[in-house]
């Protein structure tokens, strides 16, 4: 069975209850794939050098290890990208939406990555139905595909 590949940014979108509660309920469904995609930095030492610091700047990835454990979601969904623009990552790797709160990053996404659909989590009441409609019309064009290989 074909998985349909989903993305979480974590800060300003997995972080919050609801979307949690979202990625939670899509992890109940077999075809379905969570992953989470921040910009943040792996370890401690990155962002060390990323601010030419020797001091310890002590930003963990605590809460989203804790989020991440919480929803069952394993360690091998969760990229960081150490600050680089997300859609490089997710170029080409068939994911169906990424859902962020950075208009910018979304834009790029938009710009880059087809068929990959971006999705706004910032000031959008409307996000759930997206993602909904866009994994269901994933699922509908690969069925009727399928369907149409038999003729």
């Amino acid at each position: 069975m074909k998985k349909y590949k989903t993305s979480f940014d974590f800060d300003g979108t997995l972080e919050l209850k609801s979307i949690q509660a979202y990625a939670a309920e899509l992890l109940t469904r077999d075809w379905v794939e969570v992953w989470i995609c921040t910009s943040r930095f792996g370890d401690d030492e990155k962002y060390k050098r990323f601010f030419h610091t020797t001091t310890n700047v002590d930003l963990t990835n605590n809460d989203l290890w804790e989020v991440a454990e919480r929803l069952g979601i394993p360690k091998e969904r969760i990229h960081f990208t150490d600050m680089k623009d997300k859609w490089r990552w997710l170029k080409d790797k068939d994911f169906v939406w990424h859902i962020d709160d950075d208009w910018v990053e979304n834009r790029l996404i938009l710009n880059n990555c087809a068929p990959t659909r971006a999705i706004s989590s910032f000031g959008n009441p409307n996000w759930k139905g997206k993602c909904e409609r866009l994994l269901q019309n994933a699922r509908k064009k690969d069925i009727e595909n399928e369907l149409t290989k038999g003729d």
